[in-house]
Order: C-alpha cells, then structure tokens, then sequence
C-alpha cells in the first residue's frame, strides 16, 4: 500500500499534503517516509504508528472478536461497519459507501511500519464521536503531530463533517505553497 500511496506522490506535480483515515496513516506515513515531496500529512482519525508497529500490534496482537474474516482468512472486515468507521454520516451516502467497501488485508494490517518521516508537518484531525478508533488513542497519537484539530465526528470525519476537513487541508495547502 505504500508503494502505491509513493507513485501517487511521485506523479504529482509540485509539493503534497496528504489526507489518511484509518489504516490509510500506515502506508501515508511510510509513503512520506521515501519522498521529500510530502509537506504535511493530515491524519483524520488515522493510525500515526511507529515504526516498527503494525496495526494488529497496537489491537494487542489480535484481530477483535466483532471483526469478520473472509472465507480465506487473508481479509478482515471491522465489525459493525455502519455504526462504528461510518457513524454520523449521511444514510444515502453509507449506502454507497457500503458498495465499495472491500476487504482489508491481514498482511497489511500485520506488517510492521518500516519508516516515518521525520521533518514533515503532521496535523492530526481526532474525530470526538468515534466508535471504531477510541478517542484516547487518537489523542495520544496526536502527540506526535505539530498541530491537533477535533471535530465532533464519527471515523469518518471527511464523510461526516467534509467542510471543515477542506478547511484543515485548505490550510495546509496554503502553507506547502508558501
């Protein structure tokens, strides 16, 4: 995932900001990692690891009993998908969102994160109403960034509250540009 979060920094033109949610802050931050083109990574209600920590890692090890399997056991699936990443959003757009929701791999969430930017600008967005990412997480997280913003939003805040997330970004456009 990495690598392809990396190609599309590398074709873009100019100075990038990268917006992450949820697991999306591993490869975002191992992508910024590998580029110098990477001028901010906003983390909204994502996983800000260190390296050398994996998603399961930080889950204790194991995948929570609520969460399904695929019949292969190679994909997971968080539990009640509705309620906990797509809480507070719109029912029509959950619909849709619904439609393209795959399953994440157990190997992704299981690799260890190999490399974390070290100069880049980070602003972590911490969603108050999340179910699936405790706010205490993402607080303590959010340490690690120079900027915090919270939002009264479930995990999805860029679903649920999409204007102020374009302020946030907005922001920090106006400053890679700077």
């Amino acid at each position: 995932d990495a690598a392809v979060v990396r190609a599309a920094i590398e074709a873009a033109p100019g100075p990038v900001v990268l917006v992450a949610n949820s697991y999306g802050g591993v490869p975002a931050t191992w992508a910024a990692a590998e580029t110098v083109k990477v001028t901010e990574i906003i983390y909204a209600a994502a996983f800000l690891l260190e390296p050398g920590h994996s998603v399961l890692k930080w889950l204790g090890g194991a995948f929570p009993d609520t969460w399904e399997f695929s019949s292969d056991g190679r994909g997971v699936k968080f539990g009640d998908v509705k309620n906990g990443i797509f809480s507070g959003v719109d029912p029509i757009l959950v619909t849709e969102a619904l439609k393209r929701l795959n399953w994440e791999s157990v190997q992704a969430l299981s690799q260890p994160l190999r490399a974390a930017p070290t100069e880049t600008r980070a602003t972590y967005l911490i969603a108050t109403e999340d179910r699936a990412l405790p706010v205490a997480a993402q607080e303590a997280m959010a340490v690690r960034t120079t900027r915090t913003v919270r939002i009264a939003s479930g995990h999805t805040p860029q679903l649920s509250h999409p204007d102020e997330v374009v302020a946030v970004v907005v922001d920090a456009v106006a400053r890679a540009g700077a």
